[in-house]
């Protein structure tokens, strides 16, 4: 069991480390995609660095030993920074701050004695550890750097609490998914700060085994869902509009049925002066409301809507009434002039009035 646990250390260090590498080659990279990059570095430093110590090569490369700890503190801002990609519109809200490294400098700081040590002075005191367990002050400094990805679990939990439904939630995949890779991160580190104050011999490899799954978890993924972090940001976008609507107390269907009673049964649309302000008042709704349910449920204008029904009415016309002339239905179906009938009826449906009456003959 132990053999299997190294090799998947081993596999998963390789296979976050191509990714890093994969990142920093894309030619359109992003802020965003840097973070990635440095977020898979990171965690191939960290898998190494468990590889080393469980095959006991750190012997042969003493000076390894621990330096993953300054970068694994690193993680938890890369993480809070990736995600708030997400929730916040800004770019100036995203700006990376230098205080969000407080605990990679403060771990740097109190780990430079030992760093600055001997190479027989770091084998020793590794030695030392797997017989009475890590002492305090190493305890503090490893506990220094994982805080910070409690934080960044926070944090993401937190933006989907306040930004997106629990129905929502449910229903999308996506968001499970994005639920449950931060939990399982979080969940490795919990077993790393359990196992380091209750001296498991074994607790380093643990969490690496958890981190290792989680990197083959993030490949596979990617392969199945390439678009997972695009289909993410639009569910959280159309969530904050859902947020911010004037419609959250509506019933869309009802909303959507009223309409079609309006525009297919009383045929409003072939009153001339129909505006959004009388259609408002008829549907006891304000521009406002009406106007943001025809943009953001049905994807039209209120005036493509209109043009819509009277086009509609005026294919059913040419086709019943073929003695009258176009200009006659044009005014019959709503539209206040001819020209405006003209291009209203060629954007919809690609040909002229009078070549659609030509093509309806043949």
């Amino acid at each position: 069991m132990g053999n299997v646990m190294i090799h998947l250390i081993a596999f998963s260090a390789g296979l976050a480390f191509l990714f890093a590498i994969g990142e920093f080659l894309r030619t359109n990279s992003s802020r965003q995609t840097k973070v990635q990059g440095l977020l898979f570095l990171f965690a191939a430093f960290f898998q190494t660095h468990t590889y080393l110590t469980a095959t006991e090569l750190y012997q042969v490369y003493p000076h390894f030993y621990l330096v993953h700890l300054p970068f694994t503190a690193c993680i938890g801002s890369l993480l809070k920074q990736y995600f708030s990609e997400l929730w916040n519109d800004s770019p100036n809200k995203n700006e990376f701050s230098y205080l969000e490294l407080a605990p990679a400098f403060l771990v740097t700081f109190l780990m430079t004695p030992f760093y600055l040590s001997s190479a027989e002075e770091k084998i020793m005191i590794h030695q030392s550890y797997l017989k009475i367990g890590v002492p305090l002050p190493f305890q503090i400094i490893i506990l220094i750097a994982v805080l910070p990805i409690f934080y960044s679990a926070y944090y993401v939990f937190s933006q989907m609490v306040r930004y997106i439904r629990w129905e929502r939630f449910k229903k999308s995949a996506h968001l499970r998914l994005v639920g449950l890779v931060v939990g399982f991160g979080a969940f490795a580190s919990a077993i790393g700060v359990y196992t380091l104050f209750f001296h498991a011999r074994h607790g380093l490899q643990i969490v690496s085994t958890f981190i290792g799954f989680l990197i083959i978890g993030i490949y596979l993924l990617r392969q199945k869902s390439p678009e997972l972090w695009g289909e993410v940001q639009r569910i959280v976008i159309e969530e904050k509009k859902y947020q911010t609507s004037q419609l959250g107390s509506f019933d869309l269907e009802d909303l959507h049925e009223r309409l079609k009673l309006l525009m297919e049964t009383k045929k409003v649309y072939l009153d001339e002066t129909i505006n959004l302000e009388k259609l408002a008042k008829q549907m006891n709704l304000s521009e406002h409301q009406l106007s943001e349910f025809l943009n953001s449920h049905l994807k039209k204008s209120f005036f493509h809507l209109v043009n819509h029904y009277r086009i509609k009415e005026a294919k059913d016309f040419f086709i019943q009434h073929p003695e009258k002339n176009i200009l006659t239905i044009a005014y019959e179906v709503g539209f206040p002039s001819k020209s405006t009938f003209y291009d209203a009826f060629k954007r919809e449906v690609g040909q002229s009035p009078s070549e659609y009456r030509k093509n309806l003959k043949k």
